[in-house]
């Protein structure tokens, strides 16, 4: 049939007379499964197949139904291409997991919460407790023959301040970091707002930095991050919530490619610009850049240019969606191989022009 003279690249008229393992010599070792379906005189169903198609990963599933006529037997082989099928099941897998991890992220959260309260309070205890300036103190001292001033003294030539302070600002980045995971972590429906521009992006900052996905094999810590905040834009009307995973996708995918790139200085610089009807947001890399084949398809979904298993191809279509479809704005990218990668997204500035 046609599909059949279009994977074979070649005329039914043409085919005549040929061997099907110089057709198709991908399906060349099906020549079991036919004799097999001939002999029993029933349909086999092969196992699914991989065919690499221009470079792509594609799946077939084969049926192989026996023919008898006349004394002759032969087979129809059945070959339908399930590619979207596998990639929407592997996708389905994918955010099913990512549900769990999330659930389990915002958990333990939780649980990590209440040390944490008590390293915090405790810190802060100590340090309001052996402070000087306090009557209570004072008195608690002298009732028990101790100098305040001179126990102020020792712990400050050991350093001792210092170790409690640094441990009371590392508790308050942690509970931070927790609060952002928890916020980020919550599903929950559209929830529009003005938001402060500014903040939002440092929020998203402080979730790509704690981020160690050692499988990625990159350490969001070691880029150098420039900011150039416009100070005309202050506040937006979005979905904060989203908009964070947009930015934060866009991050990721920055400090992937330049890891996975060997870039010696990763620079990630974070735009705003205040223009006529939007706001713009732009995430500007240094990385290995894009081809203009990669262009015209980073937004497509299940497309991806990392191994295997190192990706479902959907962040970019998702955060396409949210964008366009969700916020009414605009997505883009400019790239060039060897020059970087500017992603841009623009809001709307008034209420009115959202969906």
């Amino acid at each position: 049939n046609q599909p059949a003279e279009q994977a074979g690249g070649v005329s039914w008229e043409a085919a005549q007379g040929r061997f099907f393992g110089d057709m198709f010599p991908h399906l060349e070792g099906q020549f079991e499964q036919v004799r097999q379906a001939i002999q029993l005189g029933r349909p086999i169903k092969t196992p699914r197949m991989t065919l690499d198609v221009r470079g792509e990963l594609h799946y077939a599933d084969v049926m192989v139904y026996p023919l008898m006529a006349d004394g002759a037997s032969g087979a129809v082989i059945r070959m339908d291409d399930v590619t979207a099928r596998v990639r929407i099941e592997s996708m389905m897998v994918q955010t099913e997991k990512m549900l769990s991890v999330g659930g389990l992220a915002a958990g333990m959260a939780h649980e990590i919460n209440n040390p944490l309260g008590a390293i915090l309070q405790g810190s802060q205890n100590i340090l309001r407790r052996v402070a000087p300036d306090m009557p209570q103190n004072r008195a608690a001292a002298d009732a028990i023959g101790i100098d305040l001033d001179r126990l102020h003294r020792y712990l400050e030539q050991r350093q001792i301040l210092r170790f409690l302070e640094g441990i009371r600002e590392a508790g308050a980045r942690a509970a931070k970091i927790v609060a952002d995971m928890l916020s980020f972590s919550r599903r929950s429906e559209s929830h529009f707002g003005l938001v402060e521009v500014e903040e939002m992006l440092e929020t998203v900052l402080r979730l790509a930095a704690s981020d160690y996905d050692l499988k990625k094999k990159y350490d969001f810590k070691r880029i150098a991050i420039h900011r150039d905040y416009d100070l005309a834009l202050r506040l937006v009307y979005c979905d904060k919530t989203k908009i964070e995973q947009v930015i934060l996708n866009l991050l990721k995918n920055a400090a992937q490619a330049m890891a996975e790139a060997g870039i010696p200085t990763p620079v990630i610089t974070l735009r705003t610009h205040r223009e006529a009807l939007y706001a713009l947001i732009e995430v500007i890399d240094n990385g290995p850049g894009m081809d203009e084949k990669t262009l015209k398809r980073v937004f497509e979904p299940f497309f991806t240019t990392k191994e295997v298993g190192a990706g479902t191809g959907l962040g970019l279509s998702v955060s396409y969606f949210i964008i366009t479809e969700q916020h009414n704005g605009r997505l883009s990218v400019m790239s060039k191989p060897g020059q970087g990668a500017r992603f841009s997204i623009r809001l709307p500035l008034t209420r009115e022009a959202l969906p």
